[in-house]
């Protein structure tokens, strides 16, 4: 496409105008993401990754600014609003650190990368900190002696929590769902799994189907999350025992009477004419 606009280009040579409106337009109209990402200039791809060396020199993971910004511009969309995503991505990577370093104040940052990316993430799809707040401690475990729940843990059920956001169901219900998860000791893969099975069938939440307050009572129970939306065989429906009619007496039929026998008829005796 690129050398059908040079050659087109070199035709109108003696427009240069003429020459580049054309060549704009012919490439606009049949790739117009790559035509916008290569007005992208190296300034702007510049300034779009000091964004995520500001972060990385705070100690945040930067691979994923790094990630948004080569996404966007392979998508051709304009620098500034790449610019404006990207930094508020960095706000929320620099909110989910400090909250991460309170829950594990000795944890070094390459131990807390995963779990400052998975609530930043949380925090992009709306939940707030003070709901992460109010779910930790919910999640503290009553016993005493029991160690608090990990920041792994942590930012994984708020990360349910966003899901159970996105499918419109309570939050306060969500909350004590993904809570009571993390206070039975559900792994963070678990926790995660269970909170895209609430989103899997959050229908039947809606409807009155399902319940999330009995879906915590069952984890409190101790359920482990195989069995929480294991399938369930059809139910058995019990028909009444069908009656047993007495037996009624047969009559069978009186013996049949002998066939009565006809007499024999006598037939007369041939009378036997003399001889001529």
């Amino acid at each position: 496409m690129m050398g059908l606009v040079r050659r087109m280009g070199s035709w109108l040579s003696g427009d240069k105008r003429t020459a580049s409106y054309v060549a704009a337009f012919l490439c606009a109209l049949a790739v117009p993401a790559v035509c916008a990402a290569q007005a992208a200039s190296p300034s702007d791809r510049d300034a779009l990754m000091r964004v995520a060396d500001e972060a990385a020199a705070k100690g945040l993971p930067s691979a994923p600014l790094t990630s948004k910004i080569q996404e966007g511009l392979a998508k051709g969309v304009d620098p500034k609003r790449i610019e404006a995503v990207v930094r508020q991505m960095s706000a929320h990577l620099e909110t989910a650190d400090r909250m991460v370093r309170e829950i594990e104040p000795a944890s070094v940052a390459a131990s807390r990368e995963d779990s400052v990316t998975l609530l930043a993430e949380s925090f992009g799809s709306g939940v707030t900190p003070d709901q992460v707040r109010d779910l930790r401690r919910l999640a503290q475990p009553p016993a005493a002696g029991k160690p608090p729940a990990s920041a792994d843990a942590v930012a994984s059920a708020a990360k349910g929590l966003s899901l159970i956001e996105e499918a419109r169901l309570p939050v306060p219900e969500g909350t004590a769902v993904m809570a009571e998860a993390v206070k039975q000791g559900f792994r963070s893969s678990e926790i995660l799994g269970l909170a895209r099975e609430v989103r899997r069938h959050e229908a039947d939440y809606r409807a009155g189907r399902a319940s999330l307050t009995a879906l915590r009572d069952a984890i409190a129970r101790g359920n482990r999350p195989e069995q929480l939306f294991r399938d369930t065989p059809p139910t058995r429906v019990e028909r009444p025992a069908t009656a047993v009619r007495p037996a009624a007496p047969v009559e069978r039929p009186a013996a049949r009477p002998e066939t009565p026998t006809r007499p024999q008829t006598e037939r007369p005796q041939t009378v036997e004419r003399p001889g001529r």
